[in-house]
């Protein structure tokens, strides 16, 4: 089985048989096109790919069914997300934390329709379904999402119940990715999102939020003011060093280029030094320029 999210699209394979499903909201017995859940992010795209196998018309002159579905999108997957939710979303329909969790009104509709679109049995289906009828409203991003993508699922199987969908995990995150707060060992003891900085620059900030549970590659820069500043990572966390500025006052941070949507609004507190701004450390092939991690002793700031 193989798995892949913007960078890594692909279709699970169960037992044997593709599986796929949508990535947002909608209501039982809704077409794949209802509108996401609120609080999603980015919406997939519903084209199939070109040369993708259909379902044959029907008798009834009925158009192709599709076989493409888009299924759960990443999490991010860190604090806070259901034991559940990773394996569901992976088809792995047999796993120990998915059968354990069936006491759980959700997953116990998901690794039912799982098994059901592993096996296309009649009977699983029926109890998928009343399953799912049942399921109280949604209480995480996590849940909208399943709920949502196994929606999708029994709609693709009331209206080719023969066909075997074929699974694709879409592009985004199940839950927003949000920037709460900044950190910088030169302003030690200080979290939030606001910062005390030098208008010299060169303090280290660390991001703070779900973004830090995602692919680190993926978050590529923060835009300060009107100046995009490379996001690096150092000690297992996402920085970016804060340029120096020519005023003071509060100048708003935000990720700006990311593989996927992040939310959240900080701000560096630029403050003029006592005395004249220090040479540019050096960066020759020697220098790595990894700050010490957040929450560290750190050196006296620059005044």
């Amino acid at each position: 089985m193989q798995l892949r999210s913007r960078q890594l699209l692909c279709a699970l394979v169960l037992a044997g048989a593709a599986l796929t499903v949508p990535a947002c909201g909608g209501s039982p017995g809704s077409s794949p096109s209802t509108p996401a859940p609120s609080g999603s992010a980015n919406p997939p795209g519903s084209a199939a790919p070109s040369g993708s196998a259909v379902a044959s018309p029907g008798e009834t002159g009925d158009p192709p069914v599709s076989r493409i579905l888009t299924w759960l999108r990443i999490g991010p997957n860190g604090e806070g997300t259901p034991l559940w939710y990773d394996p569901l979303k992976d088809g792995d329909c047999g796993d120990e934390q998915l059968l354990a969790s069936r006491g759980q009104p959700i997953p116990r509709a998901g690794a039912l329709l799982c098994e059901a679109a592993t096996t296309n049995d009649a009977e699983l289906w029926r109890q998928g379904e009343e399953a799912l009828a049942a399921a109280p409203a949604p209480g995480s991003c996590w849940e909208e999402e399943t709920v949502a993508g196994l929606r999708r699922l029994v709609e693709f199987h009331r209206r080719a119940p023969e066909a075997v969908p074929d699974l694709r995990v879409p592009e985004g995150t199940a839950c927003p990715l949000v920037l709460e707060s900044l950190v910088s060992p030169l302003a030690p003891g200080l979290e939030g999102l606001e910062i005390p900085v030098s208008t010299c620059g060169g303090a280290p900030v660390f991001l703070q939020g779900n973004l830090e549970w995602m692919p680190p590659e993926g978050i590529r820069a923060v835009t300060v003011g009107a100046t995009e500043v490379p996001v690096q990572q150092g000690n297992g966390s996402l920085f970016f060093r804060a340029p120096p500025s020519d005023v003071t006052g509060h100048v708003p941070v935000s990720v700006t280029d990311a593989d996927w949507p992040v939310g959240g609004l900080a701000h560096l507190v630029y403050e003029v030094p006592a005395t004249a701004c220090p040479d540019p450390p050096a960066t020759g092939p020697g220098s790595t320029g990894t700050p010490a991690p957040a929450g560290t002793p750190a050196p006296a700031p620059t005044p």
